[in-house]
């Protein structure tokens, strides 16, 4: 499941094609909208600057990196993007609001192609959200704080030698070769959770903290 939120949050109305094209949540643990794709902001703002109740109100659309497919994010009360920017997956985007064409807070989360109202793409299928009314939890949040203790309990740094643990997968959750796991590498960059090691100054691969173990 790859949601909005982190964290509980609630389906308040189905995905149903042309008469409702993507899928209402409501976050229960947080408000904050995270990015769910790789991809660059193809604009954040207004629906219309001079009426703030029309259509999504306040909105943000990212297009996926290397697709056409554009993914909507409205109704939201701030935004913590601007048209233009590069976003990864878990990017903070905005927070959840009332504004546009709503009765209450809540998130309108749907995929249309090339950005195309009337294109819309199957958002329970894309997400892996069931198209029921209830509660859910992805669990990237629990996922996430646990990755978080165990690089800090770790503490690496660029530069550092470290080896990788056996068995793991990369940061995309590809199979490494077996030699990689018999050899010590130097980490060249971290990025949050991701870590890039290599040789030489050469990439090898870029991995989750939590596979690495100082060599």
């Amino acid at each position: 499941m790859n949601s909005p939120y982190m964290g509980k949050f609630r389906i308040s109305q189905l995905y149903k094609g042309a008469a409702h094209d993507g899928l209402d949540l409501v976050g229960i643990d947080s408000k904050t909208i995270h990015s769910t794709v790789n991809g660059v902001v193809l604009y954040a703002g207004w629906e219309n600057r001079f009426n703030h109740r029309q259509g999504f109100g306040q909105y943000v659309k990212i297009r996926r990196t290397g697709t056409q497919e554009v993914y909507y994010f409205g109704h939201l009360s701030s935004l913590l993007v601007s048209t233009g920017d590069k976003v990864r997956i878990t990017d903070p985007i905005g927070v959840e609001g009332s504004t546009g064409r709503s009765t209450g807070s809540h998130l309108h989360y749907c995929v249309r192609a090339g950005g195309i109202k009337g294109q819309h793409r199957d958002i329970n299928r894309i997400s892996g959200i069931p198209n029921v009314i209830g509660i859910y939890d992805d669990g990237y949040a629990s996922r996430l704080d646990t990755l978080q203790k165990q690089a800090q309990q770790l503490a690496f740094s660029v530069g550092d030698q470290v080896r990788v643990r056996q068995g793991a997968a990369d940061y995309n959750g590809r199979k490494l070769a077996d030699f990689v796991y018999r050899t010590v590498y130097t980490i060249q960059q971290i990025s949050g959770d991701r870590i890039v090691i290599g040789l030489g100054g050469r990439v090898t691969a870029a991995m989750h903290s939590a596979d690495l173990m100082p060599a």
